[in-house]
């Protein structure tokens, strides 16, 4: 492509979209990439401050914007996600399932370290709606070499898919409320039927619901009866501080349980339990979490552990950095 002064580029063809910025009107593209240039266009983009355009040229052995940006969107590209036509050289990654967003932050770097590419996404694990855009990407220049757009893909393949979402599978699910002052009558359980239709509002469904003692054998015994009942996920509610009383992380680990981590960098709710007892998920949740509507640690971890991805303990620590959810109880 080469750069034309506005007014001797009658006739010629844009070799990029041309931005219009109105302030608090649009922003968006004035004439798109292929437009033939009019004369009655020409006041118009010296109005705009566009004195020179850039236009196509043939036999170019460089590649363009649009077709870098689009060829490295559907590279890093994974499962559940689809790409955007360029517009203004932008091209964006829009979710087809609602699920978790996962990131390789590894792959990820690599790409931006690239010159020229640059590429940004919604942070890893984020609960995503079907439409939603996940990511962006462009290249600076109006053109690259085609070594560069080779380097690119070379690395984008490497760790292919950079991006991808999974959704929100279904799962059988076993809800126990613990606490003596539960079945003593002292208090009321509220936390399971919040925990219930929250997991319903996912397509999950319940098929046990029990209240438990404050008994680490007890605990220990039903959840494991309720894994030979069909529940894929365990999950007990209250009971998970380290007072006397507590006796809910001593039943989790009595069922045998390997446990990815107790105590999470997440706030509201931190004294929270994943584990797994081979491919069952075995979870305590805190009251602080349970009660909640939303914004807790188990609305951060539930979509993730839904979707079948399977946490490590360095995954859930990383979680630190924006783990401060809620403020406003604290």
């Amino acid at each position: 492509m080469e750069k034309v002064k506005t007014e001797f580029a009658v006739g010629r063809i844009l070799a990029t979209d041309v931005t219009i910025i109105e302030p608090g009107v649009r922003k968006g593209p004035l004439f798109r990439r292929g437009h033939v240039i009019e004369e009655s266009d020409i006041p118009l983009l010296i109005s705009i401050g566009k004195h020179y355009v850039w236009v196509g040229t043939e036999g170019s052995s460089m590649v363009h914007e649009d077709d870098v940006a689009g060829r490295m969107m559907s590279l890093i590209a994974g499962e559940n996600l689809k790409i955007t036509p360029p517009s203004e050289s932008k091209v964006k990654l829009i979710a087809e399932e609602r699920g978790v967003f996962i990131v390789n932050k590894v792959g990820l770097k690599k790409v931006n370290e690239i010159k020229d590419a640059n590429v940004a996404v919604k942070r890893n694990f984020t609960f995503v709606q079907k439409g939603d855009p996940v990511a962006i990407g462009k290249v600076m220049p109006k053109e690259i070499p085609i070594s560069q757009m080779e380097e690119i893909e070379k690395v984008a393949n490497a760790f292919k898919p950079i991006v991808k979402v999974l959704p929100i599978l279904p799962h059988k699910i076993a809800l126990f409320p613990v606490g003596n002052e539960l079945l003593e009558g002292l208090r009321e359980e509220k936390m399971s039927n919040k925990i219930k239709n929250y997991l319903l509002s996912l397509g999950q469904e319940i098929i046990i619901k029990k209240i438990l003692p404050d008994d680490e054998e007890e605990i220990s015994n039903e959840g494991l009866e309720a894994i030979k009942s069909g529940a894929d996920f365990v999950i007990f509610m209250g009971g998970m501080a380290v007072d006397p009383d507590d006796r809910t992380v001593d039943g989790i680990e009595l069922m045998d349980v390997k446990v990815v981590k107790y105590g999470v960098p997440l706030w509201p709710g931190q004294t929270f339990m994943i584990a797994y007892k081979r491919d069952v998920v075995v979870l305590g949740v805190p009251v602080a979490a349970g009660l909640a509507e939303k914004n807790t640690s188990f609305h951060r971890l539930m979509p993730i552990l839904l979707s079948n991805y399977r946490l490590t303990r360095e995954e859930v620590i990383d979680m630190a950095e924006g783990g401060f959810i809620d403020v406003s109880g604290l």
